[in-house]
């Protein structure tokens, strides 16, 4: 998959905080959910992290919807109290929203193409 340019991932980064700023919501998954729980943070927190990615933060993106077309997801990864977290997002520009679809532990190993030497892990 080819990686985005940086000013892309930055308009979109602008665009999800703009949207969060009224219109946030995370999608109800349990791997999500339980993993806010057992980082000992509340969704208001977690809102904050994710509302703290930048550029250096991304892993992959933009991959298309195949539920919905013409919308895509964007991939990230942070470190949050110590454990790397993955984390799934997109906007809806219809509904101006901001939805994270996953926050949890990843499955693999997350790349970050943007990062620079010795941030995070």
């Amino acid at each position: 998959m080819k990686c985005a340019e940086k000013y892309q991932i930055i308009l979109f980064l602008f665009q999800f905080k703009e949207f969060a700023q009224k219109n946030f919501s995370f999608y109800p998954r349990k791997e999500s959910i339980d993993t806010i729980t057992s980082l000992g943070i509340t969704s208001p927190q977690a809102k904050r992290e994710i509302l703290g990615l930048t550029y250096e933060d991304y892993y992959r993106g933009p991959i298309p919807d195949k539920d919905r077309k013409g919308e895509e997801f964007w991939e990230f990864g942070k470190v949050i109290y110590g454990e790397e977290i993955f984390i799934k997002l997109k906007t809806n520009l219809k509904h101006a929203v901001a939805i994270c679809f996953s926050f949890h532990i990843p499955d693999k190993i997350i790349e970050y193409p943007y990062r620079r030497q010795g941030k995070g892990k």
